[in-house]
C-alpha cells in the first residue's frame, strides 16, 4: 500500500434549492481545485452532487465554506460510507455481441482481463492490442463500457475501484461494428470477468492511536469492541495507556463525544486511514451507530457513457451463421 495514500472514506449528497443551478459545481471545482483530499461528481442536469471527503470533519468544514465563502443554499443528506466492491484474483472476461438493434445489426467481441489493485491505486485501463483486432477508433468505445459496469458494480451495486482491465482481444465486422456494440460487449466482458473474479464488498477500516489514563482504560476498550474494533497493542506509559486498534470507520459515528464521556475529557485520538477489508453484510443491520447505508448508484456524468445501453441475449454469442468479421 503506498505511504498516507488520500483515500474518501465518507459522501455525502448536496441538492441545490434550484432544479439545475450550477453554482454547486462551479464551487466544490473551485474547493477541489486547494483539496487533493477532495472528490465530486456533479450531474449538470438537475446540479446535485456527490462530495467524497475524508472524515465527518473535513465535509463540515466543506459544507460551511459553501454556506461561507460561496453562499451556497443546498440540502445536505445524512453522511454515508463509501462502500467498494473488490475483486480477489484475477480473472478473463469476454462477450460477443451479435443482435439486431433499432433494425441495425450490430457486432462487436471484447476480451478482457482483470486485475486486482492494493488499497487506493484506482482503476487502471491498459490497451494491449498490437494488431487490427479491434481498431483504435473503438477503443474509447470499450473504455466507456468498462467505466460503465465498474461504477455500478457487480455485487452489491458499489463501485469496483481498485482494479486494472488490459484490453486483450477481440474481433469486428466492417458494415456492423459500431461504438454502441463495443460499449456494450465491453461492459459484459468486465461483468463475466468480475463475477469469475469473485468479489467482495469491502469497507474502510481506520487505524486509531488513543492516550487514554489508566483508570479510563476499560471503558474505552469495551467502547472500541462495540464498535467491531480490534485492539492491536496497549502500551503502558506511567498512568496512561497508548492503545492502537483498527475500527471499521462505518461504526466510528460520534466516536469523539463517546471518548469524551467514557474519560470525562481527558482522552486524546488521531485516525489514519488503514486499508480496505471485508465487510459482513449484517454487521451494521438496525445499527443507529452506523454510517452504512443502501448501496449509492454513482452520477455518472452526461456522455456517450452514460446512455442506457439494452442487455445482450443469452444466445449472442456469434455461431457459424454469423457475418464474416476481421480477426
Amino acid at each position: 500500500m503506498e505511504d498516507n495514500p488520500i483515500v474518501q472514506v465518507l459522501s455525502i449528497v448536496i441538492t441545490p434549492k434550484i432544479v439545475g443551478d450550477r453554482a454547486l459545481a462551479r464551487a466544490l471545482g473551485s474547493l477541489a481545485g486547494e483539496d487533493p483530499a477532495i472528490r465530486f461528481q456533479a450531474d449538470s442536469a438537475t446540479g446535485r452532487c456527490i462530495l467524497a471527503g475524508i472524515s465527518e470533519l473535513h465535509l463540515e468544514i466543506l459544507i460551511d465554506r459553501l454556506k461561507r465563502e460561496f453562499n451556497i443554499e443546498a440540502a445536505v443528506d445524512r453522511p454515508t460510507v463509501i462502500l467498494k466492491e473488490a475483486l480477489s484474483v484475477e480473472a478473463i472476461g469476454e462477450c460477443k455481441y451479435h443482435k439486431v438493434l433499432r433494425g441495425d445489426q450490430q457486432y462487436a467481441h471484447v476480451k478482457v482481463r482483470l486485475s486486482p489493485r492494493p488499497d487506493g491505486s484506482g482503476y487502471l485501463f491498459d490497451n494491449q492490442i498490437l494488431g487490427d483486432s479491434i481498431p483504435s477508433r473503438f477503443v474509447p468505445a470499450v473504455e466507456q463500457g468498462i467505466d460503465s459496469a465498474r461504477l455500478c458494480g457487480v455485487c452489491a451495486g458499489h463501485p469496483v475501484d481498485d482494479v486494472k482491465v488490459e484490453l486483450l482481444d477481440g474481433s469486428y465486422h466492417d458494415v456492423d461494428s459500431t461504438d454502441l456494440a463495443f460499449r456494450i460487449a465491453a461492459r459484459q466482458a468486465f461483468v463475466e470477468g468480475a463475477i469469475r473474479a469473485k468479489p467482495t464488498v469491502v469497507e474502510p477500516v481506520m487505524r486509531l492511536e488513543i492516550d487514554v489514563p489508566n483508570e479510563f482504560l476499560v471503558d474505552v476498550s469495551t467502547d472500541l469492541e462495540r464498535r467491531r474494533g480490534h485492539i492491536q497493542s496497549c502500551d503502558r506509559r506511567g498512568e496512561w495507556r497508548a492503545v492502537v486498534a483498527r475500527v471499521p470507520f462505518a461504526r466510528l459515528l460520534g466516536f469523539t463525544t463517546a471518548l469524551n464521556h467514557h474519560s470525562r475529557g481527558r482522552a486524546t485520538y488521531s485516525m489514519h486511514f488503514d486499508s480496505y477489508q471485508q465487510r459482513d453484510s449484517f454487521s451494521d443491520e438496525g445499527d443507529r451507530d452506523s454510517l452504512v447505508g443502501a448501496p449509492r448508484k454513482p452520477i455518472i456524468p452526461n456522455r456517450a457513457s452514460a446512455i442506457a445501453l439494452p442487455e445482450p441475449d443469452e444466445d449472442d454469442d456469434l455461431d457459424e451463421g454469423s457475418p464474416q468479421r476481421q480477426r
